[in-house]
């Protein structure tokens, strides 16, 4: 405290003697407009004076600014600050809940392969729609379905045959379903599908494909559900031993590539093994590329199925797609009248005459044959 004292009255001496030394200063600078002699000693002696003074405060403020040990006082540690045992926090506020993220689409549109529309549903079951599919002359029309299982390394061909087939007038234009899994119960899918899509529901309008590894996948389920499907097919399946059937099963197609020798030994091996009467099981193999396959495959479909048909509004009391009389998706259906026979139009799609056999295709036991294309003989 005395330290104190004797430093603040050196900071007063200090700023009143520099205060004399200025006013001195001063009155001898206007002594010059009155030629009066000028003497600065005055003025000297209060300037040191307060230089003096100034010197001793910043002396006694040294041991103030130096705390005990010799560390500067403004580098000690600042003292704890002491909280009230009674204060109460302050609580954060609850953490923001995000918003849920909004349910995926019930239907989805991945690409546009071939011409058509590949979708997807929620369930992940995709959905190939023909290129006549979305046209303005087939918003009437239903169209007959096939159920695809594959992995889909085949997808490519599979669009592409099916589409050129329809193309060159040889099948009939399907919807194609693939399930994501072999295990999915395809009696849900394919109500689902009928929800959403123009399709024909009657058994004579549905088939079943499998290809490579998912082959006897489809075969399976064609020959255990009769009542499901009129026709399937296996394309480069190597199929497992199966239980002769004791009732009727679906017309049944095993179809392999030129150079797949094991497929076509395993094909010829279940044909026995089922012991087909007629054309029950057909074989169809030496046709090198997949998708040329792939056409022969919708070929034989569209004769063993029902064809796109127009259907009457409302759905519910649409015509059974077994009485439908056929047509292309292109145009209406019209029921020509008693013992009126008509020729087909160019490129349409037809229903072969019953009692009429198809003419094979090169390089196949059996093979499918356009739709139009029939010969006299005996029944398939």
């Amino acid at each position: 405290m005395l330290t104190l004292l004797f430093l603040l009255a050196a900071v007063a001496a200090t700023a009143l003697l520099t205060l004399r030394a200025v006013r001195h200063w001063h009155a001898e600078r206007l002594g010059l407009a009155y030629e009066l002699p000028v003497d600065q000693r005055g003025t000297a002696l209060r300037a040191a004076a307060a230089g003096a003074a100034a010197l001793v405060a910043v002396g006694l403020t040294v041991p103030l600014l130096t705390a005990s040990g010799g560390a500067p006082a403004s580098t000690a540690s600042p003292a704890p600050v002491a909280f009230s045992p009674t204060a109460v926090p302050v609580p954060s506020p609850p953490p923001r809940t995000p918003a849920p993220a909004p349910p995926p689409p019930e239907v989805r549109t991945l690409s546009h392969p071939a011409g058509g529309t590949l979708q997807m549903l929620r369930d992940g079951t995709r959905v190939w729609l023909p290129p006549r599919y979305d046209g303005q002359r087939a918003a009437g029309i239903a169209f007959p379905v096939v159920l695809v299982h594959g992995d889909g390394s085949a997808d490519g061909d599979l669009f592409a045959g099916f589409a050129k087939a329809v193309r060159q007038g040889r099948a009939d234009p399907f919807l194609l379903v693939m399930p994501d899994s072999c295990d999915r119960d395809s009696a849900t899918v394919l109500s689902e599908v009928a929800r959403r899509y123009r399709s024909l529901t009657a058994v004579s309008a549905r088939g079943v494909l499998g290809i490579g590894p998912q082959a006897p996948c489809a075969v399976r389920e064609a020959l255990a559900n009769p009542d499901r499907y009129r026709a399937g097919a296996g394309v480069s399946g190597t199929y497992p031993p199966f239980a002769p059937t004791t009732g009727p099963h679906p017309s049944l197609l095993l179809a392999a590539a030129s150079g797949e020798s094991a497929p076509r030994a395993s094909a010829r091996r279940l044909r026995q093994e089922l012991h087909p009467s007629g054309d029950a099981v057909r074989l169809l193999d030496g046709v090198a590329k997949r998708g040329e396959l792939m056409g022969l495959v919708a070929a034989y479909l569209t004769e063993k199925l029902d064809g796109p048909a127009r259907t009457a509004a409302p759905r519910a009391a649409r015509t059974p797609a077994a009485t439908a009389t056929r047509s292309p998706a292109s145009g209406p259906v019209r029921n020509p009248a008693p013992g009126a026979t008509r020729s087909p139009a160019p490129g349409a799609i037809r229903t072969p005459t019953p009692g009429a056999a198809r003419s094979p295709a090169p390089g196949a036991t059996h093979p499918p044959a356009p739709p139009h294309a029939a010969t006299s003989g005996p029944p398939a």
